[in-house]
C-alpha cells in the first residue's frame, strides 16, 4: 500500500472517531529485511524499522481535538510497519487515556473487524529509549478482519503508549494470506520489540 494509502488508513482515526490504525541475525535470516534503528527527534522514539520508512504529517481529531500526527511507515511485501504520534495538548494524564482509547478504537474500525472474531487486548511493558530504561504501561491489540476496501484478509498487532504530551501507536498490519497464519510472528515482535518512545 503507498505511503498516501497508509498516511489515509491512519487518517480515518479522525473520519470514524467517535463511532472509527531485535535481534540482528533475524535480519540474516530474510535478506527482504534491512533491519535499521531510526530515531525520530521530532517524533520522540527510537523504532527498528525493516527498512527505509517514509514520513507523513497530518491532523486527525482525538478526544474533541484535532491534534497533529506524524508517521513513519516501512513497507516488506504484504506487510507495514508504522509508528504514529500523536500530540496532545497537555501532559494530562486523563487526556492520554483518551487519546489511547480513541487511537485503538480507530486502528480497530478500519481494519474491518467481525463480531465473531473480537480483537484481543493485553496490558504489556514497553521500555522507554531513555538510558537507563524506564517501564511503561502500554497496550498491545491483536485483530483479525477483512479490509473493506480490497475483501483481503488483514491481521494487526499495536503496542500504544502514551508518555507526557505524546501518544504512540507502533503497528504492523499483515495482508492477504500471511494474515492467516504464524508465518511473520518473528518479525512482527521485533518490530514491536524494537519501538522505545523518549
Amino acid at each position: 500500500m503507498p505511503l498516501a494509502q497508509v498516511c489515509q488508513w491512519f487518517s480515518r482515526l479522525s473520519v470514524v472517531l467517535p463511532a472509527m490504525l531485535a535481534v540482528a541475525w533475524l535480519g540474516a535470516c530474510s535478506p527482504r529485511y534491512d533491519w535499521r534503528t531510526i530515531q525520530s527527534g521530532e517524533g520522540g522514539y527510537a523504532a527498528l524499522y525493516p527498512g527505509k520508512p517514509t514520513s507523513a504529517a497530518r491532523d486527525v481529531a482525538i478526544a474533541g481535538h484535532k491534534l497533529p500526527m506524524t508517521m513513519e511507515a516501512a513497507r516488506v511485501d504484504d506487510m507495514l510497519f508504522a509508528v504514529g504520534v500523536v500530540t496532545l495538548p497537555a501532559d494530562d494524564a486523563a487526556l492520554r487515556r483518551e487519546a489511547l482509547a480513541a487511537m485503538q478504537s480507530g486502528l480497530l474500525a478500519n481494519l474491518g473487524v467481525h463480531a465473531g472474531e473480537p480483537a484481543r487486548t493485553r496490558a504489556v511493558t514497553i521500555q522507554s529509549a531513555d538510558q537507563p530504561a524506564r517501564p511503561l504501561d502500554g497496550i498491545e491489540v491483536e485483530a483479525s478482519g477483512v479490509s473493506p476496501q480490497d475483501q483481503l484478509p488483514r491481521r494487526l498487532t499495536a503496542r500504544l503508549v502514551a508518555v507526557g504530551t505524546r501518544a504512540y501507536q507502533a503497528v504492523v498490519l499483515e495482508s492477504g494470506d500471511g494474515a492467516r497464519d504464524q508465518r511473520h510472528a518473528e518479525q512482527v515482535e521485533q518490530f514491536l520489540g524494537g519501538f522505545h518512545p523518549y
